[in-house]
């Protein structure tokens, strides 16, 4: 069962509402905005959790950067 819907009035530039329409349709965009907003939200955590780590335990260093960036390039 999934949980209640809230409604929010939100406002978007009239070209990012076109592109959206265009590719989820208007019986898609509640799911695709709840999808968006989840996403970022889990990036902002992230972040956060980020930076209590480097407060924590310090930076990561160039050298480990590099290690983890030859380990796992970009695709």
């Amino acid at each position: 069962m999934s949980e209640p819907a809230a409604r929010l009035s939100v406002s978007v530039p009239s070209t990012l509402a076109s592109a959206v329409r265009r590719r989820v349709g208007t019986r898609g965009l509640s799911g695709f905005v709840a999808r968006a907003i989840a996403h970022e939200l889990e990036r902002e955590q992230l972040g956060e959790f980020l930076g209590e780590l480097d407060r924590t335990v310090g930076p990561i260093s160039p050298e480990a950067l590099r290690k983890a960036r030859r380990a796992w390039p970009r695709r």
